[in-house]
């Protein structure tokens, strides 16, 4: 029994240390995106799974540690609630991941984000892109009636002439003990376009 305590405290420190480690890496000037995803079709587990795949795709300059809650919905699909926020890089690329992502087309998809950019505090909502064969693009509104364009590889958000509706918030299913999980993220500012701020 003392070995099993002392076993579990050990752990519970080293998990406390790269915590901490990873925090230490923030960048300073680094603000997160308020916001969510909603996934419409796909079970918790291959969302969970999605999620993984995507937080093991890139290696972080500045890493920083989020929290997010796996929420599933009487009517299918998962509403991710993310706690500490994310890059608002990540908000959208994660959304776009999620609408298909590779090995999980028939498992997981339609997916759309809602973002508060950290610089203007403007909400935006976001969808991907269908026309785009690249997948690398998302369309989006903001609660003020803007039409944009997101371009995932670089975070580049466009105003466009094409128009664009604003999707209201839905009304989820939230869980008094949904799945939890944590995600490392780049903080870095100097890439992304950190402040969701429209380019033109």
């Amino acid at each position: 029994m003392k070995l099993h305590a002392t076993l579990t405290s050990a752990l519970l420190s080293l998990v406390a240390a790269i915590t901490g480690a990873s925090e230490a890496h923030r960048d300073p000037s680094f603000t997160p995106a308020q916001g969510w995803i909603l996934v419409r079709h796909g079970s918790l587990e291959a969302v969970r799974a999605a999620i993984v795949d995507y937080d093991g795709l890139a290696r972080e300059v500045r890493p920083g540690t989020f929290r997010v809650e796996l929420h599933p919905q009487r009517d299918g699909g998962v509403a991710i609630l993310l706690p500490d926020g994310l890059p608002a890089y990540d908000m959208a690329n994660l959304a776009g991941w999620l609408d298909a992502p590779p090995g999980r087309e028939e498992e997981v998809h339609r997916a759309t984000a809602w973002i508060v950019s950290p610089s203007s505090g403007v909400k935006f909502s976001l969808v991907p892109e269908a026309a785009n064969k690249w997948g690398d693009t998302m369309l989006g509104a903001s609660s003020e009636g803007v039409s944009i364009r997101v371009a995932q590889p670089e975070g580049r958000v466009s105003v466009i002439a094409q128009h664009v509706a604003y999707q209201a918030e839905p009304d989820i299913d939230v869980m008094p003990d949904p799945v939890r999980m944590e995600v490392t993220l780049d903080t870095n500012t100097g890439f992304g376009n950190p402040g969701f701020i429209i380019d033109n």
